[in-house]
This record gives structure tokens, sequence and C-alpha cells, in this order.
């Protein structure tokens, strides 16, 4: 059975420049489409709650090229990437100082609504459940997302999605119990994906890592 992969997965690489005493970083890189063709017009959103600002965007030019200045070193920022008609990518990445190559997305083309799919417009509740979980309102984002998923039960990578906003949600919990709960959802959450679709690697890396941070929170 065919499935609809909401996130490519990206394929990121670092290139930063900046004076060390700065304390911060320059990324730079590309975003194109799975057949190689740069896109135009694509949003970059890298996200930290511990730096200031905790939020920086660029957007594509002509050649699929972005840039952003201003990125706290020696901190892991999450990356996303989004155009209109592609599915968005995300990943994470840790800023140092040392040059190296440009990050580099791919985006999947967004095939449109599917067949026999229980609402027409899946793409514009993602786009607005996206929005939700990019702003913080975590609970919300999760709602509309799992409302989406009960409606359209075909969409099963719909749980990178739920598990990447469960854990966005724990990393802002100070309280440990509710940090553990959050990241035991967000494990649940990649188990529903694997049992469709027990080759993806993803599913199966993030989830490897989510439960080896559960045992640390767990001893502490």
């Amino acid at each position: 059975m065919p499935r609809v992969y909401l996130v490519a997965l990206a394929v990121l690489t670092l290139w930063l420049a900046a004076p060390a005493e700065a304390q911060t970083g320059r990324v730079s890189g590309i975003v194109k489409d799975t057949a190689g063709k740069p896109i135009k017009g694509a949003t970059v959103k890298a996200s930290n709650a511990d730096a200031a600002p905790h939020e920086l965007t660029s957007t594509t030019d002509d050649k699929g090229r972005f840039a952003m200045l201003g990125l706290r070193i020696a901190t892991t920022w999450h990356f996303v990437a989004e155009a209109p008609g592609f599915f968005l990518s995300e990943g994470d990445a840790a800023i140092r100082s040392q040059p190296g190559t440009p990050f580099e997305f791919t985006l999947r083309r967004d095939p449109g609504p599917i067949p026999g799919a229980l609402v027409k417009d899946i793409q514009d509740q993602l786009v607005a459940a996206n929005a939700l979980r990019d702003e913080g309102r975590f609970d919300q984002a999760i709602a509309a997302y799992q409302s989406i998923q009960s409606r359209n039960p075909k969409l099963t990578t719909l749980n990178l999605v739920l598990a990447g906003t469960y854990r966005d949600k724990a990393e802002r919990e100070t309280a440990p119990a509710a940090r553990v709960a959050l990241l035991e959802k967000a494990v649940a959450a990649y188990a529903d994906l694997l049992r469709d679709d027990a080759a993806n690697e993803r599913a199966k890396t993030e989830m490897a890592a989510v439960s080896a941070h559960l045992l640390e929170l767990k001893k502490n």
C-alpha cells in the first residue's frame, strides 16, 4: 500500500562562520525538491528556546539559497523548511564555530488529498496545525494532528510530526514527571508508526534516542 510521507528526511550539514568571541554563528544552505530543483520562496526556521532571540527565519532566493546570522553556538537548534505544495522537512543540528558544508533540505511534493479521505482540505489543516506548533501552542497542535489522523487513518507518518511535537513540548517542561509523560507519548507515537511501517529508519532512530533519554531521566 503506498504511503504519503508527511515529513521528508532532512539532510543536514553545517556551514558556520562567526568570531568565537561573538558566540554566534552563520548558517547557510539550499532548499530543493526531490528532483534537485531549487525551491524559491521556501521558509526556513531555526528555533532554540534557550537562545535570544529564540527563533530566526530566512526565505530562499530564486536559486533556493538561504542564510541566517546570529545563532548562538554550542547549542542545538531545530530547523524546519517549508514551502507551499510540499511537505515540510525538519531536523536538529548543533551549532559550532568551525566551518563546514551548507545545510541541504529536500522537500517532497504534496500529491494532494488521498483518494477516499474523509477530509478534502488535508493540507490546509496540516498547515494550520504546523502554525500552532511553531507558535508554541503545543496542546492545540497535538489536538489538531490527532483530529486529522482520526479522520485519515492512512496518514500513519503523521505520527512522526506528533512525536516531534511531544518532544518539543517536553523540552519546555520544567517538571520532570511531566517531561517523562510527554516523552513516553512520543515513544508511543513512533511505535504506532512502526507497526504500519516497520522499515521506517527515521522512526526507529528517533524512538531509540527518546527511549535512551527516558532511561536517563528515570534514573535521576
